[in-house]
C-alpha cells in the first residue's frame, strides 16, 4: 500500500477511534479529518505520482483485496474544495444537535453504516462499469439527515438554499428526494449514493441510538441526583435535555453523555452509575 493511502487510512480510523473513546463530537472530528485528507490529496495531485481518483471507490474494489480500502478512504476524499465545504455544511447544519441528543457513539455508528450503505448502493448501480467512481461525504451526510427525520420528524430546520424557511424534518427529506430526481441523467453527481444513505439513516437509526455507551445507565438513574451534578452550564443544558426527553433510548443516551462529562463536586473525579446510586471513583456517593 502507497504512503499516502496509509497515511489516510490512519487519519480516518484515528479520528473514529478518539472520537468515540474520548466522546469528542464526531460531527467536528470528521469535518477536520475530511479537511486534512482533502488537503493530502492537493499535495498528492502536485506530485503527479497517483492517478485522480486514488481514493475513488469503484464497483468491483468490493470484491477487490487491493482496492477494498476505498470503501472507507471514498468517505472522507473530495473532488473539490467546493465539494468538501458543501459536506461540511450539511454535516454541521444537521449533525451537531443530532449528536447532540443521541450521543457520539451511536452517531459514528449511523454515520459510517450510512457511508457504507451509500458506497454500496452506487456498487450495486455501476456494477457494470467499472470506470465510475465515487468519493465524498454526501452518503454518510444523507443517512444523518434520514436519520435525524426518522427520530425527529416534527423538528424544524433550515435549508441551505431557503435560507430564513424553517420546515419539518421529514418535509426536508422529501425536498431532498425530489432534488435528486433532478440528478438522473447529465450529472455527475452520486445519486444513487445520497439515495441509499439517506434509506440507511431512515431503517438505522432507531437502532443506532440503542447502542449502550461505556457508562451503564439504568432506568432508576435518579434525575436530582444528577442535579447535583449540573454545576456549569454545558451539564445544566443537558440536563434539562434528559428532563425533556421523551424517548426512552434517547434520554439514556444524554444521560451517558452527562456522565462523561459530570465530576464529582467533592473530589474532581470521574463519577458513574452504581445500581440507583452515583457515586465517584473515589467512593463518594451524591
Amino acid at each position: 500500500m502507497e504512503t499516502w493511502t496509509f497515511a489516510v487510512l490512519v487519519i480516518i480510523v484515528v479520528s473514529i477511534v478518539v472520537s468515540a473513546w474520548k466522546n469528542i463530537y464526531f460531527t467536528l472530528v470528521a469535518s477536520v479529518a475530511c479537511t486534512i485528507v482533502f488537503a493530502i490529496q492537493l499535495i498528492v495531485y502536485q506530485q503527479e505520482t497517483y492517478p485522480n481518483d486514488w481514493l475513488s471507490f469503484h464497483s468491483h474494489d468490493i470484491v477487490d483485496p487491493a482496492n477494498v480500502h476505498t470503501v472507507l478512504t471514498s468517505m472522507y476524499a473530495h473532488a473539490s474544495l467546493g465539494h468538501l465545504m458543501f459536506n461540511i455544511l450539511g454535516l454541521a447544519l444537521i449533525g451537531i444537535a443530532f449528536e447532540q441528543r443521541i450521543g457520539t457513539r451511536p452517531f459514528i455508528l449511523l454515520y459510517l453504516i450510512s457511508g457504507l450503505v451509500g458506497t454500496l448502493g452506487f456498487a450495486a448501480y455501476y456494477w457494470n462499469d467499472q470506470n465510475v467512481g465515487v468519493l465524498g461525504a454526501s452518503g454518510a451526510v444523507s443517512g444523518i439527515l434520514g436519520g435525524f427525520a426518522r427520530l425527529y420528524p416534527n423538528e424544524r430546520m433550515f435549508i441551505i438554499f431557503l435560507p430564513g424557511v424553517p420546515m419539518r424534518a421529514a418535509y426536508v427529506v422529501l425536498v431532498f428526494v425530489v432534488l435528486q430526481l433532478f440528478f438522473l441523467t447529465g450529472s455527475n453527481v452520486a445519486w444513487q449514493s445520497h439515495l441509499a444513505g439517506l434509506a440507511a439513516g431512515i431503517l438505522f437509526a432507531p437502532l443506532a441510538v440503542k447502542v449502550r455507551s461505556e457508562v451503564k445507565i439504568k432506568r432508576s438513574v435518579s434525575v436530582l441526583a444528577l442535579r447535583k451534578l449540573a454545576v456549569t452550564p454545558e451539564l445544566q443544558g443537558i440536563l434539562r435535555r434528559i428532563e425533556s426527553e421523551g424517548v426512552p433510548d434517547v434520554r439514556k443516551a444524554w444521560i451517558g453523555h452527562f456522565m462523561s462529562k459530570a465530576k464529582c463536586p467533592r473530589c474532581g473525579a470521574p463519577v458513574k452509575v452504581n445500581g440507583d446510586l452515583v457515586r465517584c471513583d473515589r467512593g463518594h456517593i451524591l
